[in-house]
């Protein structure tokens, strides 16, 4: 559950606003860097705008394709890494296949045909099946499962069964006195209505079912996802890890969906990396957002580097598990980050206790990473944060706050409100 985000900048990343902009519009209203002196701050030190820092965000993970995430403001990669700590994207790809006559069965049944250009050394593929739903957010998901039955199911089942119920009637009209064989048909006539009926109801979309290949080109792993679903690989992206070469690829015009790639287990598993939600986004731009043709739409770090961790696992509509959290703060570790940014929490019965405040600690008392969390949201009543945003002492809680210009611009007030902490957002003391 995404938490209590300091502040409110819905429109950051609107392509409305960049398509047709209104000199008149009042962008520092968007974020708080003057109420927090960020700005002040750049204008005497422009060169420390957070080059040199990596920022670790805990969320529903990043899109690489997003505006205002592509570089830092010293042309660095503004995303290093990004990473599925969840499990949601894994897929098992430990089935090993060689193909014959340049073709694979893939595990879903189809032929897989693959191009004269891809280079493996081996000739082994590591081949799995991963479906859609495990992966697409829960708006997608009902997006698409809406669209696929609005234009795939119902017209053909609205046909056979307008049929089968002109049939019906029709023999009903025609017979009043029926021999066996009639009765028979007519018991026939009203399985086939009976049938279609219970078959509307009963009726369910599992998904796109997408091939998986994962194979070594003799210097570095590559992966390919079917999104096709014709097993016609040559229209497919072949992408590498993404801490490689930032590569990325989408799912489909219809899907609207990126996804990255990581290869863990010597091609064993392949995971998928899709944003289980727009928040995670919507953070790290807040964050270090960087658009040079724009700059009143950067973040506050916009020299920053991001590493994206998704702990929102999409199969529990985004929610966090213990397990994903332990292996994001070892990935935090492990690449030195400096800050992570949580907007996630849950409620505690004791303070500083806990497998994961333990964890935290560690990471903030030997490896030197300072944690910022939601305070959460479920204020106004006191005594409401959360864990580990007001429970844990190692933790710099943050409140939501709004300023005057953050209500005009985010709110469109007619009139001045005195800046106040949102009544959502979460209480002290613990």
């Amino acid at each position: 559950r995404p938490g209590a985000r300091a502040v409110r900048a819905s429109l950051l990343l609107s392509p409305v606003m960049a398509a047709y902009p209104d000199d008149s519009f009042p962008y520092q209203g968007l974020l708080p860097k003057k109420e927090t002196g960020a700005a002040s701050f750049l204008s005497r030190y422009p060169e420390y705008d957070g080059r040199g820092i990596l920022i670790a965000i805990l969320d529903t993970g990043v899109d690489p394709g997003a505006q205002g995430l592509q570089v830092t403001s010293d042309g660095k990669p503004k995303i290093i890494d990004i990473i599925d700590t969840t499990g949601s994207g894994d897929v098992n790809t430990s089935t090993i296949l060689k193909p014959k006559d340049g073709k694979i069965t893939g595990i879903s049944g189809r032929t897989l045909k693959i191009p004269e250009n891809w280079i493996n050394p081996s000739e082994n593929y590591h081949v799995g099946l991963k479906n859609g739903y495990e992966i697409f957010p829960k708006t997608l998901r009902e997006r698409i499962q809406k669209e696929k039955r609005e234009k795939v199911w119902d017209p053909v089942h609205r046909n056979c069964l307008a049929e089968a119920c002109r049939k019906l009637d029709e023999f009903d009209s025609t017979h009043t006195s029926l021999s066996q064989a009639e009765k028979i048909e007519r018991e026939e006539l009203q399985t086939q209505v009976e049938m279609l009926n219970s078959m509307e109801k009963k009726y369910c979309d599992s998904g796109p079912s997408y091939d998986c290949l994962v194979w070594h080109d003799g210097e570095t792993w590559r992966a390919c996802v079917d999104t096709s679903e014709l097993g016609d690989l040559s229209n497919c992206s072949v992408l590498r890890n993404y801490s490689v070469a930032q590569e990325y690829a989408s799912l489909g015009l219809s899907e609207m969906l990126n996804y990255s790639i990581n290869v863990y287990d010597e091609g064993n598993t392949l995971c998928i990396v899709a944003s289980g939600g727009a928040h995670g986004t919507h953070v790290a731009s807040i964050a270090a957002g960087f658009f040079p043709d724009d700059p009143e739409r950067n973040g506050v770090a916009p020299g920053a580097q991001i590493l994206a961790v998704k702990i929102g696992d999409t199969r529990l509509s985004t929610m966090e598990t213990g397990t994903g959290l332990i292996r994001a703060m070892i990935e935090t570790i492990k690449y030195k980050c400096d800050l992570v940014n949580y907007s996630y929490g849950e409620a505690t019965h004791w303070p500083n206790a806990g497998c994961i405040c333990e964890v935290i600690n560690d990471a903030v008392l030997k490896h030197n990473v300072i944690y910022v969390s939601s305070a959460g949201n479920n204020g106004p009543c006191l005594s409401t944060v959360g864990c580990p945003g007001g429970t844990t002492s190692s933790v710099i809680g943050v409140g939501a706050y709004v300023s005057p210009d953050m209500m005009v611009s985010e709110y469109s007030l007619r009139e001045k409100l005195p800046a106040n902490q949102y009544t959502w957002s979460s209480r002290g003391p613990w």
